[in-house]
């Protein structure tokens, strides 16, 4: 089944026209501008690289998704009273819930934001009204673009630290891809396992990322050596099945390509194939890999949304 019932340039070029009807470009990039200096005290950004940054974040699949739905959405409520009533409720919210998707997949920076664009929002579009599906998707490109635009400082590649953090609690980058090409192949029988390892590489190339993976292992680590009070280090060595914590730092990777990678993690979490099975049943010397084998599951999920995103599959639905 074809997701795009024409070309994909095509149809997200349409979708960008109706989003710069409403909002023209040029107010949204001086959105950006306004928010870098208010909140970050980042003055002279060139014009062309706000500009390219928010058609970058135009073109993501995931983006055309949630702008969309947010469109479509405003051209509902013109005719729904019912929903009407419940959009003008202070406490109606899902609009915002929407929205914040495109933020995730810059990290919680962007989501951060998001919450000061939204609630200062006549401050950036002073002729606009705040409160409709379209103004709160304004709201996460604004967010969004202007993280990306804080982060193109850090230029650091953190693909190396990433890896040998992951070689001390014995996981390889084969045994990533190991897992990606497992959970890719049903909708590509002839992925190319290359393909695979490059958006492996891809997703630990980021800062997001090696903060997660530092932050899991350190704590596994610690718990190992005893560094934590005698409760903490019971419910973490124990792998406690409610403590959820593990899945929160390790969610932090695949929400960056998402909501299809962080589907990808609720199974991989469940499914605990190839490595993330080895890690999570490996108790020998009281090791800890309770925040271990969630991270591999985080990496593993965003790979293959990031593949997800930027590859087309054969098949929109697995092989049998």
């Amino acid at each position: 089944m074809r997701t795009f019932l024409k070309e994909k340039s095509l149809v997200l070029k349409e979708m960008r026209d109706e989003v710069f009807h409403h909002f023209p470009q040029a107010d949204i990039e001086t959105a950006v501008a306004r928010l870098l200096v208010e909140v970050k005290g980042i003055k002279k950004i060139p014009h062309e690289l706000i500009a390219e940054t928010l058609l970058g974040v135009l073109s993501k699949t995931e983006t055309f998704n949630v702008m969309t739905t947010l469109l479509e959405l405003d051209k509902k409520v013109k005719h729904d009273s019912e929903l009407l009533a419940s959009m003008k409720d202070p406490g109606y919210n899902l609009h915002r819930t929407i929205a914040m998707s495109i933020c995730g997949m810059y990290g919680s920076g962007a989501s951060s934001l998001f919450g000061f664009v939204d609630c200062k929002f006549r401050f950036f579009f002073p002729n606009k009204r705040p409160k409709s599906f379209l103004s709160k998707g304004i709201c996460a490109l604004v967010a969004s673009t202007a993280s990306v635009v804080i982060s193109e400082k850090v230029k650091e590649d953190y693909t190396q630290r990433n890896l040998a953090l992951l070689a001390s609690r014995g996981v390889t980058l084969d045994d990533l891809v190991d897992i990606v090409d497992l959970l890719q192949r049903p909708y590509s029988p002839d992925l190319d396992r290359k393909i695979c390892e490059h958006h492996v590489l891809a997703v630990l190339r980021k800062q997001q990322t090696f903060h997660a993976v530092q932050l899991a292992i350190k704590i596994d680590a610690g718990v190992e050596n005893n560094e934590f009070s005698k409760q903490y280090n019971h419910i973490v060595g124990s792998d406690e099945g409610l403590f959820g914590v593990d899945e929160s730092i390790a969610t932090a990777i695949p929400l960056m390509y998402g909501t299809i990678a962080l589907t990808n993690f609720g199974y991989l979490d469940k499914a605990k194939m190839g490595i993330i099975h080895e890690l999570d049943n490996d108790h020998t010397g009281g090791k800890c890999n309770t925040f271990v084998d969630d991270l591999v599951c985080g990496l593993v999920a965003a790979a293959c949304g990031r593949l997800a995103h930027n590859n087309i599959p054969a098949f929109n639905k697995p092989l049998d």
